[in-house]
């Protein structure tokens, strides 16, 4: 994907707006909507200074649409996007892949995982 293409959509995947981008990077709005519409090349002066402003999973992101690094963004993405519930579930999984033997782990179901104290030393 394009920078440009790349830093559009992070802008509006994390609600970011491009005045609070501007400020916290000190790149004008008018040079970041040049650069979120590939209407000018970034220089890296620019990119160093709104890449470091950016929220750090803003910047994760960026760097998986930029390198296509499609298995840890979307890693990433359905954490972030993920309940409560559903987190419990995710890790119910993995605590059973890492410890398949385990007998210290049990659980009701896959949402209400209880380890035994022993089992964490």
């Amino acid at each position: 994907m394009k920078f440009s293409e790349a830093l559009d959509k992070t802008l509006d995947d994390y609600g970011i707006a491009a005045k609070w981008l501007s400020e916290q990077s000190g790149v004008s709005m008018q040079m970041i909507s040049n650069y979120r519409h590939g209407k000018q090349r970034v220089y890296s002066d620019s990119l160093e200074a709104m890449i470091s402003a950016l929220p750090t999973q803003a910047r994760r992101y960026l760097y998986g649409l930029v390198s296509n690094d499609r298995a840890v963004l979307t890693l990433e993405l359905l954490i972030d996007a993920a309940s409560e519930e559903e987190l419990k579930a995710a890790m119910f999984r993995i605590v059973h892949r890492v410890f398949p033997k385990s007998e210290e782990i049990t659980a009701a179901n896959s949402a209400d995982v209880r380890v035994k104290s022993s089992a964490l030393y």
